[in-house]
């Protein structure tokens, strides 16, 4: 999990992730499966991934990952 620094971050595709909390420890993911070109059973991960990338997890499709950029 990479610690990112609290506020707006969003994929090129339009999923967002919004940071806050006195050490950044709260985070809601607004996941666009479809933009994202992901399968409606993928399940995104809560927080940033070490390189700074939302990340979604799926049995079925194998899930994926985005590039977040501050907004």
């Amino acid at each position: 999990m990479m610690m990112m620094n609290n506020g707006e971050y969003k994929t090129a595709a339009g999923s967002t992730m919004s940071i806050s909390g006195e050490h950044g420890g709260r985070s809601v993911v607004e996941f666009d499966w479809w933009e994202e070109g992901a399968c409606p059973n993928c399940e995104p991960e809560p927080y940033a991934d070490d390189d700074g990338f939302l990340v979604w997890n799926c049995d079925d499709c194998g899930g994926g990952r985005a590039e977040l950029f501050a907004v």
